[in-house]
């Protein structure tokens, strides 16, 4: 009997351990802010200090996903891709995550992550316009000057929130262009305001629902925002947000 009870501790215990740790996929294919080689190894950095599981879905710059399929499994998805077109499989494969009910956040560009610049979508792709306005809740329409960068201001009304909690300080300056991004939807929480010299408040970072799915998205990004603390800090609450009842004990 003592035999048996030490067995399930040291065997079955872990394997029902394993399974109760969340999945979080992370689609990186960039080729203008470095997400490639940095967003991969801070959330797997993340997993470490926060019992996650993390799998990378890799686009090495193109449009391909060779391993999309594991978003059956996903908990959330991080999101951090820059104008690509799909295969029109792996598209599906996406869409039907996304309206999975599980979680999804997004990053910088892929508030026009799947959609080409006045271009038709090459054969056998397709254009996602849409991601941006109906699944984020934005309306990215261009953004500052480089060299203007971006002041962030959190919402003080916001300040205890979940998502902006330990994210310090609560004013900074990011080296990334602002993004214009205004209006979000109405149904969007609003957290973070980003603003600039050319006199634009616009949102920042928030999330929604898209239906059952929960959305957050923030502009940041950039290639330096990974060096700040308070990036870092945020974007593991978006993650653990978009996890809500899934985080392992």
């Amino acid at each position: 009997m003592l035999f048996r009870a030490i067995l399930f501790f040291f065997i079955v215990c872990p394997l029902f351990a394993a399974e109760s740790r969340p999945l979080v996929a992370v689609m990186v294919s960039d080729d203008h802010y470095d997400a490639d080689k940095l967003l991969p190894p801070l959330i797997e950095k993340m997993a470490k200090e926060n019992n996650w599981d993390v799998v990378v879905l890799h686009g090495k710059g193109t449009s391909t996903f060779p391993n999309i399929d594991v978003l059956e499994k996903a908990d959330t998805l991080v999101v951090y891709v820059r104008r690509l077109t799909l295969p029109k499989e792996q598209l599906a494969v996406l869409k039907k995550y996304v309206a999975s009910g599980r979680g999804l956040v997004g990053l910088r560009t892929a508030c026009h992550g799947f959609t080409l610049r006045n271009k038709p979508a090459p054969d056998g792709c397709e254009n996602w316009p849409e991601f941006d306005a109906d699944v984020l809740g934005g309306n990215y329409n261009d953004h500052g000057k480089n060299d203007l960068g971006s002041d962030i201001q959190n919402v003080e009304s916001k300040l205890d929130s979940p998502i902006l909690q330990g994210v310090k300080p609560d004013r900074w300056h990011s080296i990334g262009s602002l993004y214009w991004t205004a209006p979000i939807k109405e149904d969007a929480t609003l957290y973070q305001i980003g603003s600039s010299p050319e006199g634009k408040d616009v949102p920042m970072t928030w999330t929604r629902m898209h239906g059952n799915t929960r959305v957050a998205f923030t502009a940041l990004g950039h290639q330096k925002d990974y060096e700040v603390e308070a990036f870092q800090t945020l974007l593991r609450n978006l993650i653990v947000w978009s996890l809500d009842g899934k985080m392992g004990e």
